[in-house]
């Protein structure tokens, strides 16, 4: 898949030419959320490591261009968290680290922090005994011409504060064209006691083994930063869909999660 196939957003976004992998999670639902993204990672200052457990994923060093790392996270914290991330330290084939450029290293060097890349969970509020998922991209011609062979991943997440919102996904459908494209529906709907601020649907892409290859989720427009209130309902739609690796794709099946940017209490 070319770069050009990842920026069809439906806003018009200015982002950083450091990080044209920002670019390619804009495809996913035409939102400017960059920023907001590193904010968190490098202000959140996330509290909580023990009772993470990590699922590895699908891993490709070269997918077109970026470097691909997927993953579930774990929570058997006992408690709910929220915005779980992973740290990302590549390394050669010798075992040597790999200094990567982005958005993210730059900003932690300014505020003299330690530069490690990394990337959040797509989703934000992780129930205990319950699942969050990642894929970590970046550019190869952000790693200063080296070339990754291995990596390691340390998880970490934020304490939540207040009540806790709960989202629940109705009615999903899935329908899968003759080249393998998805197009899914439903109704995300407020199970919750507080308000929900952009209501959103995480998906999970399982292959055949199991094996977690891409995450996604759509945000519908209508309350794209905007509350919806407990009992109430959004429907949910999008199509074309495919595998992250357009040369090769494989056949996938959707595991998927209600979710919300923040809550109002």
């Amino acid at each position: 898949m070319v770069l050009n196939d990842y920026v069809q957003a439906k806003i018009a976004c200015v982002v950083n030419s450091l990080d044209k992998e920002l670019m390619v999670k804009i495809r996913k639902n035409g939102k400017c959320w960059g920023a907001s993204v590193v904010a968190w990672v490098v202000l959140a200052g996330p509290a909580v490591a023990a009772g993470l457990t990590l699922v590895p994923g699908a891993v490709v060093y070269d997918a077109d261009g970026f470097v691909r790392i997927s993953g579930e996270i774990h929570n058997n914290t006992g408690k709910t968290v929220c915005s779980p991330q992973v740290d990302v330290f590549l390394k050669d084939a010798a075992g040597k680290p790999i200094t990567v450029t982005s958005v993210l290293t730059e900003t932690k060097k300014g505020l003299h922090q330690e530069p490690t890349d990394g990337v959040l969970s797509t989703r934000h509020w992780v129930p205990a005994g319950e699942v969050a998922v990642f894929t970590y991209l970046r550019e190869v011609t952000k790693l200063g011409g080296a070339k990754p062979a291995r990596h390691e991943l340390k998880l970490s997440a934020g304490a939540c504060e207040g009540a806790l919102p709960k989202i629940s996904v109705e009615g999903f459908k899935d329908k899968v064209d003759s080249v393998g494209s998805h197009e899914v529906s439903g109704k995300l709907r407020n199970t919750g006691t507080v308000p929900c601020r952009s209501p959103k649907i995480v998906l999970g892409y399982y292959g055949a083994d199991g094996t977690l290859i891409e995450t996604n989720y759509i945000e519908p427009d209508a309350y794209f930063q905007k509350q919806l209130g407990p009992g109430k309902s959004v429907n949910f739609s999008q199509g074309s869909l495919a595998a992250p690796d357009w040369r090769k794709p494989v056949p996938f099946t959707f595991k998927y999660w209600g979710d919300c940017a923040s809550h109002e209490s």
